[in-house]
């Protein structure tokens, strides 16, 4: 038994020594890796403050386990991610990973210059995804990207408002679910109780950066904006439904009247100072948004935030709007054994400790199922995530070809809605015209 022990002893030695001396004689290999902003001041991280130093050390640490490779990493700004990445793939010198975001990444995938990582990945990888983000990735049977974390679109009811009307049992904070029915009655009757609450339901058509607060209630009616085969979904008949009840909203006084020039900045205003008890948003919003500006002394009324789902029809339970962010890896025609060590350096960045790191940085939503609940002290992060797992997501037509120009086509018409220039069914047969141009291009 001792002559065994110190055989064993001897071998964890051997290969203590010889470890090292194996990485050593693998072929080197060059790894490039292109990254968005979103953790360049990672809260819980306060020692990297510049734009991928925490990026360079996530390289630093996996170059240390592997000494044969070495891992180049640019950081670039939110703008420069849709000019530098397509110039650099026009000269045949793209990264070999880019993290970004789904609505420009798709276009790589429908590019066809992406690796098509069910080719690449294990099975038990694919499977520790949510099915609904692998399915926002796959384009033409293909995964063009893996998914690492998402932000989340629900509604953000101010019930200290409600509270103070005494109307406090109308804001479901149960199942935090409700009908168009039911949400048409609570904003009626909060604008009613003349507390000050005079637009309920703050909205923003100026720009093509409402459009998720928009269709909410497309979705809750059982339409689409996009369909499963990227096709427009304007000529749903229940597209046609949430957007008369969006436009009776605004015809009632239940929505901002300033809703068709109104910027941003107006539409937080009206939350802030109680004008309305009603917004869009996700954990971004609630937490830094409305947050700071109970913070920074900017609100001039009480407010007690409440996540609540977007309100749907009678027999209609719609997924909630997510936007993720994943990671592209670009087909080089690189060897198999220089796809290996892409393919481990991909898995590296995007650990399941991984994620639950960036979650907790950015107040995103991790792809993963095994980082489970990254913030699980903050009661509304817990609940969101739950409602997700629990009912999916909603096809915003990130992967779409023709994504951009489709949704900046779409706010003149809702706008126009509004303003009585088209009905609802004329908006639709327009945009439906549009569209379709501007998918023959």
């Amino acid at each position: 038994m001792k002559h065994l022990k110190f055989i064993l002893v001897l071998f964890a030695l051997v290969m203590v020594l010889v470890a090292p001396t194996m990485a050593q004689d693998l072929e080197p290999v060059t790894i490039t890796y292109w990254t968005d902003p979103a953790l360049a001041k990672p809260i819980t991280l306060p020692e990297f403050t510049e734009l991928a130093a925490f990026e360079t050390w996530q390289a630093e640490q996996f170059m240390e386990m592997y000494p044969h490779v070495t891992i180049e990493v640019r950081g670039l700004d939110w703008p420069d991610l849709s000019t530098v990445v397509p110039t650099a793939l026009a000269a045949g010198d793209p990264p070999d990973i880019l993290k970004d975001y789904l609505g420009r990444t798709s276009g790589y995938g429908n590019q066809e210059v992406t690796v098509d990582l069910f080719t690449l990945l294990p099975q038990e990888e694919i499977d520790d995804l949510l099915p609904s983000l692998v399915d926002l990735y796959t384009i033409d049977g293909k995964l063009h990207a893996m998914p690492t974390y998402f932000w989340n679109h629900a509604m953000i009811v101010n019930k200290a408002l409600f509270d103070e009307a005494g109307l406090g049992d109308m804001i479901p904070t149960d199942d935090r679910d409700w009908t168009m029915d039911e949400f048409h009655a609570a904003l009626a009757a909060i604008k009613a109780a003349d507390i000050g609450v005079d637009a309920p339901f703050t909205l923003q058509v100026a720009s093509e950066q409402g459009d998720y607060n928009f269709h909410q209630f497309i979705w809750g009616a059982g339409g689409e904006v996009w369909n499963a085969d990227c096709t427009p979904g304007f000529d749903n008949p229940n597209t046609l439904v949430g957007l008369e009840f969006v436009n009776t909203l605004y015809q009632e006084g239940l929505i901002n009247p300033d809703a068709t020039t109104a910027s941003q900045a107006d539409h937080d205003n009206n939350f802030f100072t109680g004008r309305s008890a009603v917004i869009g948003g996700g954990m971004g919003v609630l937490n830094n948004t409305i947050g700071n500006a109970v913070k920074n002394g900017e609100t001039t009324v009480d407010i007690d935030p409440v996540v609540v789902t977007y309100p749907h029809a009678e027999g209609e339970v719609p997924g909630l709007g997510v936007g993720p962010s994943g990671f592209v890896v670009f087909d080089k025609g690189r060897s198999d054994y220089e796809m290996e060590w892409v393919t481990n350096f991909l898995l590296y960045l995007n650990s399941t400790e991984a994620e639950i790191t960036y979650t907790q940085n950015n107040a995103q939503f991790p792809a993963r199922i095994s980082a489970g609940v990254p913030l699980e002290d903050d009661a509304n992060y817990a609940l969101t995530l739950e409602l997700i797992q629990e009912r999916g997501t909603e096809n915003l037509g990130l992967a779409c070809p023709g994504f951009g120009e489709v949704r900046v086509a779409q706010p003149p018409h809702w706008q126009a809605m509004f303003l009585g220039q088209e009905t609802p069914e004329e908006a639709l047969a327009a945009l439906s015209a549009e569209a379709e141009f501007i998918l023959d291009q």
